[in-house]
């Protein structure tokens, strides 16, 4: 039995199938065999080419047609190898993705599928930029191509490909599948998968209410790993309905700053007098204002500590920060962390039982860079600013 089952699904793909095998068979590990699925090929000469084979390592296996994810069962199932790699028919692999893929299963079998970073080719030639792997991004959309190694029996415990998702996404579908199983994913360094993208996919898309279908069909099979993680979905959802700025205060007892010494507020574009009680915190020593978590430009029209029997206004003037522009008391941050230190005494905050903020937040991110830009503008002073033009041209604002 070979150690790799190489699966090449093909519907009427004749014309690239070579390249495909070729890369297969190029690998420099060569335990393997490969296992040409013929869907069912209506067209002139792609049952040709899938039978053009004399090579023992290759098998072919004719079916009807009956889409993606069944012609890559048919030949899982058909399989003899102890990991399997689907490869489609009009895609290609470097030699070296098999040996160390198979390396990476070997040695930990808590990790259940290995795959690589890609490079697109064809009409467009470019690096395939996905973001490295983490279950968040992954219930978000997939961010693993359907070419990656895994072990048949896990296949076999899923419950292999499913043959419902006839629009596509079956392998994002499979992939879940196995990561429900508690399976672990490894993302190899190498740059081993071209992903051929033809001038007929660069214009075909799928209807947006067949894509509505198929996700509501992952969501319905997945529900539990969803809803474990909804808040990857709320957020973003939050943001939409939304902007939602927090502003925190950072209470330091002589340990420095931490979130966990801290109260948080939520913020509003509007004027209003924020209050953070601090009375459960003890020894406080110094205070920091974050007035969001994003840059920001924000007006401090007063600032007061609580205390029994009296109230004490802090001299704005004192107020330090690591704002980009200060225009009296209004600041103006491009950085997502801006700090405001509450200059005082020690012994006022000694016996403080809330800080009251009063301030007006005029604008935050792009709407916030762009302000800043524009004040810098003015002043004719931008050479020091470098990197916040960079930023700013990043952000795309």
């Amino acid at each position: 039995m070979p150690t790799v089952s190489v699966v090449i699904p093909c519907y009427n793909q004749g014309k690239f199938l070579d390249d495909a095998v070729s890369s297969a068979l190029a690998q420099t590990w060569d335990d393997l065999e490969i296992i040409i699925v013929n869907d069912g090929s209506d067209d002139a000469g792609t049952a040709e080419a899938c039978n053009s084979y004399a090579d023992p390592r290759i098998r072919v296996v004719n079916t009807d047609n009956q889409g993606l994810a069944a012609a890559r069962n048919n030949g899982i199932g058909r399989a003899g190898g102890t990991y399997i790699l689907p490869l489609d028919a009009d895609d290609r692999i470097a030699p070296e993705y098999i040996a160390e893929a198979v390396a990476v299963l070997e040695a930990n079998e808590k990790i259940g599928i290995v795959y690589c970073q890609a490079r697109l080719f064809d009409a467009v030639d470019q690096d395939w930029q996905l973001p490295p792997y983490s279950l968040e991004e992954m219930l978000k959309d997939n961010i693993i191509f359907c070419t990656a190694l895994f072990r048949k029996r896990d296949w076999a415990a899923s419950g292999g490909y499913d043959t419902g998702m006839i629009y596509g996404w079956e392998d994002y579908e499979f992939w879940l599948s196995l990561i429900e199983r508690g399976l672990g994913v490894h993302r190899l360094e190498g740059r081993y998968f071209y992903y051929r993208v033809s001038p007929e996919s660069m214009v075909r898309s799928v209807e947006k209410s067949k894509k509505i279908e198929m996700f509501k069909r992952i969501f319905q099979r997945h529900q539990n790993l969803y809803s474990d993680h909804i808040e990857v979905w709320l957020e973003p959802l939050l943001e939409l309905r939304e902007p939602y700025l927090t502003g925190r205060l950072y209470i330091d007892n002589g340990q420095g700053i931490s979130n966990e010494d801290s109260v948080v507020r939520k913020l509003e574009p509007s004027r209003r007098t924020i209050r953070f009680p601090i009375d459960r915190f003890a020894g406080p020593r110094a205070l920091r204002f974050d007035p969001a978590e994003c840059p920001v430009c924000v007006d401090i029209e007063k600032i007061e500590l609580g205390s029994p029997g009296a109230d004490t206004a802090l001299n704005l003037h004192a107020l330090k920060s690591n704002a980009d522009i200060r225009e009296g008391n209004h600041f103006m941050f491009s950085t997502d962390d801006p700090q405001i230190y509450l200059t005082t005494e020690e012994a006022l905050l000694a016996h403080c039982r809330e800080v009251a903020i009063t301030c007006t937040v005029t604008a935050t991110g792009g709407d916030a860079l762009r302000e800043i830009i524009k004040r810098l503008k003015k002043k004719s002073d931008l050479s020091p600013r470098r990197g916040l033009v960079s930023r700013w041209l990043r952000s795309g604002v």
